[in-house]
């Protein structure tokens, strides 16, 4: 298992993860005791999340400097890890926190697992138009004004934000619930 800081292995391998599926109605302390590594699971998400956020303020900052200042440097990390360090954050959260939303009683928070699960397909190929972009900045041959440019990278950037934002308050939720109460309803 690594954890090492922003690389982009994801934290779980498939045999840690053959549990993950197999989450009850239980409230996020149980499932962590169920597991063999919930709180490593977790951690390891959580510093996922912190990674997409970084991610987030170096494209803010690109779109900033546009059309005048074209961090090269940034641009070139951006385009080589951008795509895989979000499938690897989408591929922790299926192993970890769908399993939990999926087994609630509460239809509102199934509902929000499928809602996330479809924007994990917009993100998806939203970031490889942004990798695309950063790409032909690099080599100066953007077909985008600067303009244009700017705001496929904020739109982008806002939206990865508030999908992370989301999913922050819906662990903060898990993590609230009562080992009294023992359900997610």
């Amino acid at each position: 298992m690594r954890t090492t800081s922003h690389d982009m292995t994801p934290c779980l391998d498939r045999k840690q993860s053959r549990m993950h599926g197999k989450a009850s109605c239980w409230g996020l302390q149980e499932y962590q005791k169920m597991t063999p590594n919930g709180e490593v699971d977790l951690n390891c998400l959580r510093d996922r999340y912190s990674r997409l956020l970084d991610i987030c303020n170096l494209l803010e900052s690109i779109a900033d400097g546009l059309p005048n200042d074209v961090p090269r440097k940034q641009c070139q990390v951006l385009a080589s890890s951008m795509v895989e360090q979000l499938r690897a954050t989408h591929a922790i959260e299926d192993r970890v926190l769908m399993p939990l939303l999926l087994a609630s009683d509460n239809a509102g928070l199934r509902m929000a697992a499928e809602r996330l699960r479809q924007e994990h397909e917009f993100d998806d190929q939203a970031a490889m138009e942004v990798e695309e972009a950063l790409n032909d900045l690099l080599l100066g041959r953007s077909i985008m004004s600067p303009d244009a440019t700017g705001y496929l990278l904020r739109s982008f950037f806002e939206s990865v934000r508030r999908h992370v934002h989301a999913e922050q308050d819906l662990l903060h939720l898990l993590e609230d619930i009562t080992p009294i109460n023992r359900s997610l309803h």
